[in-house]
């Protein structure tokens, strides 16, 4: 399947259109997670994060049904294993220039993707915080406008993280994924579920430091 190529000026807000339009045209759940799947696949692992941006667009922009008719469509996802992912490198599959080693990638959905770019090595660039907010919080009110998807979310959330042999997360990205679950779950807003993931990423490194420094204490 050829791949998209970026224009210098993506119009996000048209891409965001054709994929509502698209999918209200398709009644069938199953085939509207097969329209996702297709962009996903014509953008190519590389060019994943702008899937991410068109949702991210829908999140921030759309209006009821929009959102509606794109969370419902990941719920149907979510619930047959088919939720629109991209690759990145495992943890610890990282060489000294930075390249995979044997191909040692997982596919990650739209939030942990986000979340795990921004807390660990990934093989892109690093997220920018600024970036990592306005990604995350935008997704965030995408799903959370529908509460079956939040639900299902939080469930494969708490899975991913119970998993520690998948190799996707490091132990400090668990930790923190899991506490931001657990204030997404308790209805906390954007700002205080970003919150939890971000001061317990900090705090992790923190206490980390604080111990190395009492080792050399004399």
């Amino acid at each position: 399947m050829p791949q998209f190529i970026l224009s210098d000026k993506p119009d996000w807000s048209r891409a965001a259109q054709r994929l509502v339009s698209g999918c209200k045209i398709l009644e069938d759940l199953n085939q509207r997670i097969a329209l996702m799947e297709k962009v996903c696949d014509s953008l190519g692992d590389e060019l994943y994060p702008a899937f991410l941006k068109i949702l991210c667009i829908i999140g921030k922009n759309g209006d009821h049904d929009a959102k509606q008719l794109i969370t419902e469509t990941l719920v149907e996802a979510l619930l047959t294993g088919r939720l629109p992912s991209g690759r990145m490198s495992a943890w610890g599959a990282e060489s000294a220039r930075g390249s995979n080693l044997f191909g040692q990638t997982r596919s990650l959905g739209p939030i942990e993707y986000v979340f795990t770019w921004y807390a660990q090595p990934s093989g892109r660039s690093p997220l920018p915080i600024q970036s990592f907010h306005h990604a995350a919080s935008e997704l965030l009110d995408l799903i959370s406008s529908n509460p079956k998807a939040k639900k299902l979310y939080c469930t494969k959330l708490t899975a991913d993280i119970e998993d520690p042999l998948d190799g996707s997360l490091s132990r400090k990205s668990r930790y923190a994924i899991g506490n931001f679950v657990e204030a997404w779950e308790a209805d906390k807003s954007t700002d205080e579920v970003l919150s939890s993931f971000l001061d317990t990423l900090q705090g992790d490194s923190l206490s980390r430091l604080v111990n190395i420094q009492s080792q050399f204490t004399f």
